[in-house]
């Protein structure tokens, strides 16, 4: 969508991310919608931007529900902070941005259920598109 250039490895280790997308990225599904989540035993949770708000950091078991959530947010906030236009000046394309501060977000929730094999999406029949979410 070129509102990014560069190594997608190196924007990540240069938390970019977290400009777009500043919380976890799903959680487990149970009981409840969102169901008991948490880190192993001796896990510490990172500090570092984006990866400070994951919920779940925990070996996945046959039968586990996940929800896998990628979304991208325009947060007036965190865009306009001088100090993140600065950081990030050589690979963020600032123009296309702006123009979808006003648009504010979207984000698009599969639940996955954990098999012995492949992954099975439970949401794969439902029809979506981030980009035509964006641009239309």
């Amino acid at each position: 969508m070129g509102l990014v250039k560069g190594d997608p490895a190196a924007l990540v280790e240069r938390d970019l991310h977290a400009l777009f997308f500043p919380h976890g990225l799903g959680h487990l599904v149970g009981l409840g919608v969102r169901d008991a989540s948490g880190y192993l035993p001796g896990r510490v949770r990172s500090t570092r931007p984006g990866l400070n708000m994951l919920r779940t950091d925990l070996p996945l078991e046959r039968d586990y529900v996940i929800t896998v959530e990628p979304g991208v947010y325009f947060i007036p906030a965190l865009l306009d902070d001088p100090e993140r236009r600065a950081r990030y000046a050589d690979c963020v394309a600032w123009d296309r941005i702006d123009a979808l501060k006003s648009f504010g977000g979207i984000r698009i929730e599969d639940n996955v259920r954990i098999t012995d094999g492949e992954p099975e999406n439970l949401a794969a029949a439902i029809p979506k598109s981030l980009e035509f979410a964006l641009l239309s």
